[in-house]
């Protein structure tokens, strides 16, 4: 008999990292900066072996994965399409991504505290989780790079 519970959070956190994937994919699409455009670029396909691993541990508990990304995420993404039309520079992308990684780090931070989860499907998502954690701290390491060099370059900076 299939995990139901397991399942229904396993295809709620498939979702949430498609969604990562998509949105990642658009802001290294955006992207000015070669080598951001590389590391967003990078992180998307992270996120998509990731929704793998975990539709694979959906199949192994007799459900059917989640193949595709949230309704809400389309309507995020077509809002940020919209301010990136409007307003477009590379600090308000990398923004983007940090916000787009500390919400889905919590979505998985959220999910591990679950305790009817069985031990295999804890564990499954407590590594994507740490990869994401980290991956998490590496956008918002480059955030706070951006940000510091738009500060420098303001005329308000002292010199």
């Amino acid at each position: 008999m299939p995990n139901r519970h397991d399942i229904h959070v396993l295809n709620a956190l498939i979702a949430a990292t498609l969604d990562s994937a998509e949105r990642l994919d658009q802001i290294a699409d955006d992207s000015e900066s070669s080598g951001h455009n590389s590391l967003f670029g990078a992180l998307a396909e992270e996120r998509r072996d990731m929704a793998r691993a975990m539709a694979a541990t959906v199949t192994a508990l007799g459900g059917h994965p989640d193949t595709s990304g949230s309704i809400f995420a389309k309507a995020q993404r077509a809002v940020m399409d919209i301010s990136h039309a409007l307003m477009r520079d590379e600090a308000g992308l990398v923004d983007a991504a940090d916000r787009g990684e500390a919400a889905l780090d919590k979505r998985f931070q959220s999910a591990l505290a679950d305790e009817k989860l069985s031990a295999t499907t804890r564990e499954t998502i407590r590594r994507a989780q740490a990869a994401i954690h980290r991956e998490r701290g590496e956008v918002h390491g480059l955030r706070r790079s951006v940000d510091s060099q738009r500060d420098a370059s303001n005329s308000l900076f002292p010199q």
